[in-house]
């Protein structure tokens, strides 16, 4: 059935900020966390920037260093022989490692508490790279909220521990303490649920073997502290043929509904030349309010797909890409908060009646 959309809209677009760097240019403003703090909507935005560099065919890289005692860019160049350079996003050296064109750290973005209208935009220091296993940049984040405390798990990039997943905690937005990194690569979309369950925290992550032998999908972890995590177990990865056939990803953290707890997802179907990076479509899957380890229902067909222009085209075309969900304050409708075309903030309002209406049972 056809979920009625109640808004979408553009919220943030790299046009609105400025770059850290007069030498780089803003790319992409997408993929944004979201939490209810007091009357307002907090953003955790991801922001990717590149170099301004002369000669297009240079294969440049930039990262972070704190060699001064304080952060600055430095620009990797590499002899173009031998380099794949097809892919907007990244290159391919001839001893197959791979490094981004762009670097990303996250912005917070103060919302008005229906999400629509921006109050402010900051650029808190912590949540520029600073360790190590962020040289390559902070992307991607969630936030979960269990008791007094705000999780945010992000994926950190370098060249010593490749795409992992990290965690920071705040208990208001304005300091942020680091506790490194929880499951390594490669292993992104990792979300909490938004309470203890059996005394453990409960995470939802999507590895990916060097192999391929499994297809990327998404498994439950359990955790004492957050930290130090174990009993993984499969939860649910790609239908072959379907519109989530090559990978799944966990979207934001799940909601609490009365039938259970609704998790959002990204499903990705093959590369095509108008979807090179493949096209990423919105899913939902149900899980038990007893046990959020197990799954009661799942979309059969796609929840949203890429329609709007700004979904459709952008720095990587046909991608929504959800990364924070919050009920509206009436309780009946959700609003998603997504990346759009790896360029731009969206806001979806969606009715909870319909999306529960979506779903089928397994």
């Amino acid at each position: 059935m056809s979920v009625p959309i109640l808004r979408n809209q553009v919220l943030i677009r790299p046009a609105d900020l400025q770059p850290l760097d007069p030498g780089f240019e803003i790319i992409g403003t997408f993929n944004p966390a979201a939490t209810r703090v007091d009357d307002e909507i907090i953003l955790l935005v991801r922001v990717s920037e590149r170099p301004n560099v002369q000669d297009a065919g240079q294969p440049t890289s930039p990262r972070a260093t704190w060699e001064s005692g304080k952060l600055e860019w430095v620009l990797d160049t590499f002899d173009k022989t031998g380099v794949d350079t097809r892919d907007m996003r990244l290159f391919r050296l001839p001893n197959g490692r791979v490094r981004l064109r762009f670097i990303s750290h996250l912005r917070l973005v103060r919302l008005s508490a229906d999400g629509t209208q921006i109050k402010e935009v900051l650029i808190p220091p912590d949540l520029l790279p600073r360790e190590p296993w962020e040289e390559l940049g902070l992307e991607d984040p969630r936030i979960t909220k269990i008791g007094d405390t705000y999780y945010i798990t992000y994926v950190a990039i370098s060249r010593q521990m490749g795409v992992a997943t990290a965690l920071m905690t705040t208990h208001d937005f304005q300091t942020f303490e680091r506790h490194g990194v929880i499951f390594p690569t490669e292993n992104k979309d990792v979300v909490f649920l938004p309470q203890k369950w059996n005394e453990h925290f409960v995470a939802y992550h999507r590895p990916i073997s060097d192999q391929w032998i499994d297809a990327p999908s998404i498994e439950t972890a359990l955790s004492p502290d957050a930290i130090f995590w174990g009993r993984h177990k499969f939860l649910f990865g790609p239908r072959p043929g379907e519109w989530d056939s090559v990978k799944v990803g966990a979207g934001p953290p799940p909601v609490y509904l009365p039938q259970g707890w609704l998790l959002l997802y990204h499903g990705v179907a093959p590369a095509t030349r108008e979807s090179p990076a493949g096209h990423y479509c919105v899913g939902a899957v149900l899980l038990e309010r007893e046990d959020p380890t197990c799954l009661l229902a799942r979309s059969k067909q796609p929840l949203l797909s890429p329609e709007r222009s700004y979904e459709r085209r952008g720095f990587v075309p046909n991608i929504i890409f959800p990364t924070g969900a919050l009920l509206s304050e009436d309780n009946e409708n959700l609003l998603l908060f997504s990346g759009a075309a790896d360029e731009v903030v969206s806001l979806i309002s969606l009715p909870v009646q319909s999306i529960l209406e979506h779903l089928s049972l397994e």
